[in-house]
C-alpha cells in the first residue's frame, strides 16, 4: 500500500500557531520536548486574554484527567492544543473525539515518534514498538508476527496490525448445525 492511501498523520515540522479564534483553551505539554510549543500556545492565549488551562506532564493519565474536566465544561469556541510524542498525542486526540470534540477544535504537534502503539486486529492487544510503518512486530498478546499497517485508527489512537501470514494459513472451520 502506498502512502497516497493512508490514514497515518503527516505531522508538520513546525508547530501550528495558537488558534486565535479560541474563546477558551486547554494546552497539554506531554513531555519535556513539548514545553516550548505549549509555552508559545499559552503565551498566545494569555496575550489575547483567552482563558487557558495548561499542564506540562509526563503522566498521560494526568493530561487526560485535565482534558476530561475541561471538556466537560467547555462551550462553543473551546480549543485543545496538545504537543508531545506521537503515541500520546494520538491517544489524547482519540479521547477528545470520544468526549465530543471535533477535529477543528484539536490542534496538535508531534515532537517525535519514539514508539508506536499497534493494535492487534486478532487478539486486541496493544504492542508498543519503534518499528517503522510497513515493518513487522511480535504481538505482545498472541505472539503472532504483526504487519504494522499504514492505518491509524482515529477512534483508538493507535496503528493497526494484522498477522503477516494470516492469508497463508487455512481459515478456521466453522461448525454448522
Amino acid at each position: 500500500m502506498g502512502t497516497e492511501h493512508t490514514s497515518v498523520p503527516r505531522w508538520q515540522a513546525e508547530p501550528p500557531a495558537f488558534d486565535a479564534r479560541a474563546r477558551s483553551c486547554t494546552v497539554l505539554a506531554l513531555g519535556h520536548d513539548a514545553e516550548p510549543v505549549a509555552g508559545a500556545w499559552t503565551a498566545g492565549a494569555c496575550s489575547a486574554g483567552i482563558p487557558v488551562s495548561a499542564v506540562r506532564t509526563d503522566d498521560l493519565g494526568e493530561a487526560l484527567a485535565l482534558l476530561e474536566a475541561d471538556l466537560a465544561s467547555a462551550v462553543v469556541g473551546w480549543r485543545l492544543h496538545v504537543a508531545g510524542p506521537e503515541a500520546e498525542v494520538l491517544h489524547v486526540q482519540a479521547r477528545a473525539r470520544a468526549l465530543g470534540a471535533v477535529d477543528s477544535e484539536v490542534i496538535a504537534h508531534v515532537t517525535g515518534v519514539p514508539a508506536r502503539q499497534v493494535l492487534c486486529l486478532h487478539c486486541d492487544a496493544v504492542t508498543e514498538t519503534d518499528v517503522l510503518v510497513g515493518g513487522a512486530v511480535t504481538c505482545a498478546g498472541c505472539g503472532g508476527e504483526l504487519h504494522l499497517y499504514h492505518h491509524v485508527s482515529r477512534r483508538l489512537g493507535s496503528y493497526l496490525g494484522y498477522l503477516a501470514d494470516a492469508e497463508d494459513s487455512d481459515p478456521p472451520v466453522l461448525e454448522t448445525r
